[in-house]
C-alpha cells in the first residue's frame, strides 16, 4: 500500500480527507499548511518515506517544483463549482470568478446553467492574482470566488471572497490517481540521517559538509549570500568557497560551534558553525549564514510578540453586511469618519460587530498599514487595566496597548467599566499625547487613533458617578450606534450565507444553504447574543448535519429547541415572594434585595438576573435604599 502526505491547504479540506479515509482505510498522512508553510512540511517529512503527496491549487504546484516526491493535485470538479455557485446564488451583489482556464470553462457552463450573471478572471499563473484583483475592483465586482491563494488576495483588497471548496469525489479522485502513480525510492539509511538532521536546521543560508569536510548540501539563500551554484561545489571542500568555512579546526578540537560576524560582498552577516556527531564520532558539520538586518527584524518581532498586543484588523467596509437601512447608514456614517482621526465612539450590545465596525475605520483609515490593537475593560482589574494600557517598568517592563498602537488604532471595548483611576490617567495621556509606564517617570510619545465601544449609553454611567463626563466629551468625536440583530432580522439571510461559506471552508462540508422553514425559525428568535450567538448557532448546525446540501428543519430540531428554550426573566433561587398586601415599588425594592443576596452583591450579575443595566440598579439602590 502507497504512503501518502496529504498537504491540505485549508482545515475543511483536511476533515474532508480524513472523512473520506474512515472508509478507504489507506495509509494516508495529514497535515495542513498553505504555499510556503506547505512547502515548508513537504520538506521536513521528504525524508519520512511517502511514496506521493497530494495537495490543492498553488499550493500542490509549489511543492511539486521544489519536492522530488511526485504530486497529485486535487482538481477543482463540476460538482465543486455547481454547489458553490448554488450557495451565492441569489446574491445582490456583482459577483466574480478568478481560476485557471480550464476551471473558468466548467464555471462558465454551470453559471449559464444556473442562469447567473458571472464575471470571468482567467489566470495563468499566480503572479497575475494581483492585477486580475484590480482589474475586478475597477469592475466593481463585490464578491470573488476562487481558490484558496485567490480569495486570500482578495479579502486582503476589501472584497468578500468565497473559496470553491473540494468536494467528496474530487478528494476520492485524487487518491485513486495517487495510488496509480506513486513510487518509492530507497535512501541510504546513513544519507537519510544526516538530511534528516539537515532538515531541523533554521531557514537561514545553509551549507553542511561531511566529516572529510566536503559540501553535501547548499540551500538558494547559501547560494545567494556566497554567489555560487550548488551544481559547482557538491562534493567539494568547504574551504573553497571561503575560507571562514573551514572544519577542520573544529572537528580537531571536537568544539561544538562557533560564532562570529563576517562580510560577504560587502554585506554583514552572522555565521554560525556546528559539528554534527553520531555515538560519539564526528559524522559532518553545519554552517548557517543570517543578514544582520534579519537578525535585528527578528529582535523585533519578538519584542513584539512579548511586549505588545496587536492584532491583524481583517474587516473591510465592503465585507460588512447590511441590509437594514438603519445600520447602512451607521456604516456610511463610519465609513466617512475613517478618512479623519478624531476619536470614534461605537454603541452596540454584546456580539453586535463592534470590533468589526471598528476594525473597517481602521482599514479605510491613513493609518492602515499600522497596528490594530484591542483591549477590553472587562477583562481585568483596575491596576491590571492600568498595566495593559500604559505599560510597566522595572523588573517585569513591558509595553502597554498605546505602545503597541503606535501611529495604528486603540480600540478600547466595555470603556463604561473602565475604573475612575484609569479614567483620570486616560485623560492625562490624551491631552498630551504621552504616555508614562506604571512605576516609571519616563514620558513616551504616542500617535494613537481612538475608537471606543460601549453596551450602553454612557450619559447613564455618567449620571450614576460611574463615568467622567470630560472623558466622555473627549472620546466621542463622533458616534455610531449597532442595532440589536432582532431590529434588523432582514440581515440574517445574508449573514447566515457568509457564515456557512465559512464553515463550509472550516470543516469541508458542501451545504449551499437553508430550508424556508429553518429560516423563518431563525428569523423568529430574539437573538440577544446577536451576531455572534447567531454565528455560533451556525456553527453548531454546520458541525451537527450531513454534507448537505440543504439543512433540514428534522435534523437541527434539537438545536433549535435549545435556542427558543423559555428562560425564567429574574430567575429567583430561594424561596417565592409573598405579594399579599404589598404595592408594586415593596416587591420591586424586595425582588432587588433578594437577587444581590443571591449574587454576594455583585451588582454587575444582580443587574444581569434583572435585565437592567448596572447604573440602572445603582439609582434604585439609592434612591430605595436597598439592603440584603
Amino acid at each position: 500500500m502507497a504512503r501518502i502526505l496529504v498537504i491540505a491547504p485549508y482545515p475543511g479540506l483536511r476533515d474532508l480527507f480524513e472523512e473520506v479515509n474512515n472508509d478507504l482505510k489507506k495509509d494516508i498522512h495529514i497535515e495542513v499548511g498553505d504555499l510556503y508553510r506547505g512547502l515548508s512540511i513537504a520538506k521536513e517529512m521528504e525524508q519520512e518515506g511517502f511514496d506521493i503527496i497530494i495537495s490543492r491549487g498553488a499550493t500542490a504546484r509549489l511543492i511539486r517544483k521544489h519536492c522530488n516526491i511526485p504530486v497529485i493535485e486535487v482538481k477543482i470538479s463540476g460538482y465543486d463549482i455547481l454547489r458553490t455557485l448554488t450557495l451565492v446564488k441569489g446574491y445582490p451583489g456583482k459577483m466574480g470568478l478568478m481560476s485557471y482556464f480550464n476551471t473558468i470553462q466548467g464555471a462558465d457552463a454551470i453559471g449559464t446553467l444556473l442562469e447567473m450573471d458571472l464575471s470571468f478572471y482567467s489566470i495563468d499563473r499566480e503572479e497575475e492574482i494581483k492585477q486580475g484583483i484590480r482589474k475586478a475592483v475597477e469592475d466593481e465586482v463585490q464578491v470573488i470566488i476562487g481558490d484558496v491563494i485567490t480569495t486570500s488576495v482578495a479579502s486582503g483588497f476589501g472584497l468578500n471572497a468565497i473559496l470553491i471548496t473540494s468536494g467528496r469525489e474530487s478528494v476520492i479522485e485524487s487518491i485513486e490517481e495517487a495510488e496509480q502513480v506513486a513510487f518509492y525510492t530507497q535512501k541510504e539509511r546513513k544519507g537519510r540521517r544526516f538530511f534528516e538532521t539537515v532538515s531541523r536546521s533554521f531557514h537561514e543560508g545553509v551549507i553542511a559538509v561531511n566529516a572529510q569536510e566536503e559540501v553535501q548540501l547548499i540551500n538558494e539563500k547559501a547560494e545567494k549570500f556566497l554567489g555560487i551554484k550548488e551544481e559547482q561545489i557538491i562534493g567539494q571542500q568547504a574551504a573553497k568557497i571561503h575560507q571562514l568555512l573551514q572544519f577542520d579546526v573544529l572537528f580537531s578540537r571536537k568544539q561544538a560551534s562557533f560564532e562570529t560576524i563576517c562580510k560577504l560582498h560587502g554585506e554583514d552577516f552572522v555565521l554560525r558553525k556546528f559539528i554534527l556527531e553520531e555515538n560519539g564520532e564526528i559524522v559532518g558539520g553545519l554552517a548557517f549564514l543570517e543578514e544582520i538586518g534579519e537578525v535585528q527584524r527578528m529582535e523585533s518581532r519578538i519584542r513584539q510578540k512579548f511586549f505588545a498586543k496587536p492584532m491583524q484588523a481583517r474587516m473591510h467596509f465592503n465585507q460588512l453586511v447590511a441590509i437594514n437601512e438603519t445600520l447602512k447608514e451607521q456604516f456610511e456614517l463610519g465609513s466617512k469618519f475613517s478618512r479623519n482621526d478624531s476619536p470614534v465612539l461605537i454603541y452596540g450590545e454584546p456580539g453586535s460587530g463592534k470590533q468589526s465596525l471598528g476594525q473597517a475605520i481602521h482599514n479605510e483609515s491613513v493609518r492602515k498599514d499600522f497596528p490594530f490593537v484591542f483591549i477590553n475593560c472587562e477583562a481585568y482589574t483596575a491596576e491590571q487595566l492600568e498595566a495593559e494600557l500604559f505599560g510597566t517598568t522595572g523588573g517585569d517592563e513591558k509595553a502597554g496597548a498605546f505602545e503597541a498602537a503606535h501611529n495604528g488604532t486603540l480600540f478600547i471595548d466595555a470603556v463604561g467599566k473602565m475604573p475612575l483611576s484609569v479614567q483620570a490617567k486616560l485623560i492625562n495621556v490624551l491631552q498630551e499625547s504621552k504616555i508614562t509606564h506604571v512605576q516609571g517617570d519616563q514620558s513616551i510619545p504616542v500617535n494613537v487613533r481612538l475608537i471606543s465601544a460601549h453596551s450602553c449609553d454612557l450619559k447613564e454611567e455618567i449620571t450614576a458617578g460611574g463615568f467622567r463626563e470630560d472623558l466622555f466629551h473627549m472620546i466621542n468625536g463622533a458616534t455610531l450606534t449597532i442595532p440589536a440583530l432582532r431590529e434588523r432580522k432582514e440581515d440574517i439571510p445574508e449573514l447566515v450565507r457568509w457564515f456557512i461559506a465559512s464553515f463550509n471552508a472550516k470543516y469541508g462540508k458542501q451545504i449551499v444553504g437553508l430550508r424556508p422553514d429553518v429560516m423563518e425559525r431563525l428569523k423568529a428568535a430574539d437573538w440577544p447574543g446577536n451576531v455572534q450567538q447567531l454565528k455560533n448557532m451556525i456553527e453548531r448546525i454546520c458541525i451537527s448535519t450531513s454534507t448537505g446540501p440543504f439543512i433540514e428543519l428534522a435534523e437541527i430540531m434539537d438545536i433549535l429547541n435549545d435556542l427558543f428554550e423559555e428562560q425564567t426573566p429574574i430567575g429567583l433561587k430561594g424561596n417565592v415572594i409573598d405579594i399579599e398586601n404589598k404595592t408594586l415599588e415593596e416587591l420591586e425594592k424586595e425582588i432587588i434585595a433578594r437577587v444581590l443576596e443571591e449574587e454576594d452583591y455583585n451588582q454587575s450579575h444582580a443587574a444581569k438576573r434583572l435585565g437592567i443595566n448596572r447604573s440602572t440598579l445603582w439609582r434604585k439602590i439609592r434612591e430605595d435604599n436597598v439592603t440584603g
